[in-house]
């Protein structure tokens, strides 16, 4: 049975047009199971059986429906968010940017018609900042398709979504999510991938020094990482290298050192369609010496400087690049690179 199809008549029916079927809710909502079952069979003209009914509710873990004993009725979305309880093992946390949430596509396709992110017997949603194991648990998964949803973490704690983890399994557990939170289920949705870098030198002291850009915006201006987007058929290595050339203003050769990291994060572009955007970052080596920067303005970059691997690390404020910046400094305490 087409379970999604199931669900929004079962919710026409329970929370909408309940005459249609010839439904009398009480004052709490509640009608009997097997009226609602016959009145669902009508409208989709195949049998709609009460185990059916049940498992909709209880094995697909959707907070569209309560059914207690033989009475069914339709949970408005606060209240099913009532029912969620904050873990009590484990502790409050900041997330990634990016999270995975490992499914099946027809589950999918009911978060996207309840508005609303929910599983487990508890109703805290598990979450996975790695999306290879996410994508290995949806396989697991009863269900004709495989499907892993990302999730914009940091949009969700806007929205009021908590998030705790469980240091044992790594995994994250939260509040339910909106689907506004949940990139790949708006309409638009797309990746975009970037490349860029660190120019590294040695200090006078003997450490190390990165040089970063400073970048004005309507927000205001903050120092990042130079970088931009890969070009048909460019290598992530080859795009760090020239968008770090282009963005300083230098005409130095540069060569890649080390590769960082990934860093992810969702943004919105101009008509509100989401992004998942993906960054391959590296250490990069000049191979004569940076004489001086001209930055490009056309960028909306204003000035780059040089800052020691400490002040960098709390120069570069932005919540996805914090990890990469702690993963630099520890790269650049490994005395293999003095």
């Amino acid at each position: 049975m087409d379970r999604v199809r199931l669900s929004k008549t079962l919710a026409f029916l329970l929370r909408h047009r309940p005459e249609v079927g010839g439904l009398k809710p009480d004052e709490q909502g509640w009608v009997p199971l097997e009226e609602a079952c016959r009145a669902a069979s009508k409208l989709m003209r195949t049998e709609v059986t009460t185990t059916v009914v049940r498992d909709l509710v209880t094995g697909a873990q959707t907070t569209r429906f309560e059914v207690r004993e033989l009475r069914i009725r339709a949970l408005s979305r606060s209240r099913a968010k009532e029912k969620w309880r904050a873990p009590r093992r484990h502790p409050r946390c900041t997330p990634p940017d990016i999270l995975y949430h490992a499914t099946t596509a027809e589950r999918a396709a009911e978060v996207r018609d309840q508005d609303l992110l929910t599983a487990g017997p508890e109703r805290h949603v598990y979450l996975s900042g790695d999306e290879a194991h996410a994508w290995r648990v949806a396989h697991r998964l009863r269900g004709a398709l495989p499907e892993v949803l990302v999730i914009d973490a940091s949009r969700a704690r806007r929205k009021g979504v908590s998030f705790f983890r469980n240091r044992k399994t790594g995994l994250y557990l939260s509040s339910p999510i909106p689907t506004s939170a949940i990139l790949n289920l708006q309409e638009g949705y797309a990746e975009q991938h970037s490349a860029g870098g660190f120019p590294v030198r040695r200090a006078s002291d003997g450490g190390f020094e990165l040089a970063l850009v400073k970048v004005t915006r309507r927000s205001g201006a903050t120092w990042e990482v130079a970088k931009g987007k890969l070009e048909p058929g460019e290598t992530p290595e080859a795009t760090a290298i020239r968008e770090v050339q282009e963005e300083l203003g230098i005409s130095a050769a540069l060569k890649v050192m080390k590769f960082i990291d990934t860093a992810r994060y969702g943004f919105l572009i101009p008509g509100g369609h989401p992004r998942l955007k993906s960054v391959y970052l590296y250490l990069l080596e000049p191979l004569e010496p940076i004489e001086g920067f001209t930055p490009r303005a056309s960028e909306g970059i204003s000035d780059v400087a040089w800052f020691p691997v400490d002040e960098a690390v709390r120069a570069v404020t932005h919540s996805s690049l914090q990890p990469v910046m702690k993963r630099v400094a520890e790269l650049l305490r490994d005395p293999s690179h003095r």
